[in-house]
């Protein structure tokens, strides 16, 4: 096991800690940390799968005033715990559904081990979500954005933008490019993902500005391994989010590196009508009705309809 994983593990069992104070059984500790360490998900994923059971364990302390047993968990506890989720808590309807279905498949891991008879929360119902498109930066934001990032000549910020945006990587992506997996000529430009979400490999091609912005920052840099690297070395997908954050304030707009990801797609559409199998390849979705959401409305979409009304 290498440094780099080794240094995640002891990261992720760092999370576990206070989930321990609600176990009392150390069989079931046990169960709970294997269920969650082993999962085959990224750090991401973990993170918040850990998030979630933690919230259930505290819950029903705080409910129950008894430490967390599987044999005392019921289908009310199931229920109190939604509602919970949506008034005390007050957690957006994305969220809530989040931990109930990770509560759900956490309690049928338990029920396959012996540890439950029935899983409580198997007839569990989901929140109603309505079916909006995610957010983009229109082009005037767009603009704003990038104009700032020019300003300050920062070349490596600025192709960083510009990738999101332009060519619709995500963070984690970006964070792992390494120089041979780019490959570039007059005429066009690829570079190769590799083990991206779900550890799918494809190549995301390049437009011409992202072509030269590239060759002249990989010249000027003498880069030979990472593609975007800082004082300490590879830039980390936080170092990515603080990075647009700070532009992002700088342009007076509100924009996350996922949001860019997001204005690439609407772009490639608005470009290239309905283009949906093209739009799914460069995402890399292995399932086309996951691309097929940006052809839905967005809020503000349904916000000027119904002002045009008036």
């Amino acid at each position: 096991m290498n440094y780099t994983i080794k240094n995640s593990i002891n990261n992720l069992e760092k999370l576990l800690d206070p989930i321990k104070a609600y176990l009392k059984d150390s069989s079931e500790e046990l169960f709970v940390i294997r269920c969650l360490l082993e999962k085959d998900t990224s750090d991401k994923t973990k993170k918040a799968l850990i998030s979630d059971i933690k919230c259930i364990l505290h819950h029903f302390k705080e409910a129950t005033g008894e430490d967390f047993a599987f044999n005392r968990l019921t289908a009310r506890d199931i229920t109190d715990y939604k509602r919970y989720c949506i008034e005390d808590c007050k957690y957006s309807v994305n969220t809530t559904n989040r931990k109930l279905i990770n509560l759900r498949n956490f309690c049928k891991t338990a029920v396959e081990e012996g540890k439950l008879t029935a899983n409580p929360a198997k007839d569990i119902k989901l929140l109603p979500s309505q079916p909006l498109a995610p957010k983009a930066l229109p082009k005037p934001e767009l603009r704003k954005l990038l104009k700032e990032v020019e300003i300050r000549g920062n070349e490596r910020d600025l192709l960083i933008v510009e990738m999101l945006s332009g060519a619709g990587f995500r963070v984690s992506e970006l964070a792992n490019m390494t120089i041979p997996a780019i490959s570039i000529t007059e005429r066009q430009g690829v570079a190769t993902v590799i083990n991206g979400k779900g550890g799918k490999t494809r190549q995301v091609p390049l437009n011409n500005h992202i072509r030269q912005l590239l060759s002249e920052y990989i010249e000027k840099n003498k880069l030979e391994d990472r593609l975007f690297i800082g004082q300490r070395g590879a830039l980390t997908t936080i170092a990515f989010n603080k990075i647009i954050d700070f532009y992002s304030k700088k342009a007076g707009i509100k924009c996350h590196p996922h949001t860019l990801r997001h204005t690439f797609a609407y772009n490639f559409l608005e470009q290239n009508k309905g283009d949906i199998v093209g739009l799914s390849q460069i995402l890399g979705h292995s399932n086309l009705n996951t691309t097929a959401i940006y052809t839905q409305n967005r809020l503000e979409d349904l916000q000027n309809k119904v002002e045009n009304m008036i």
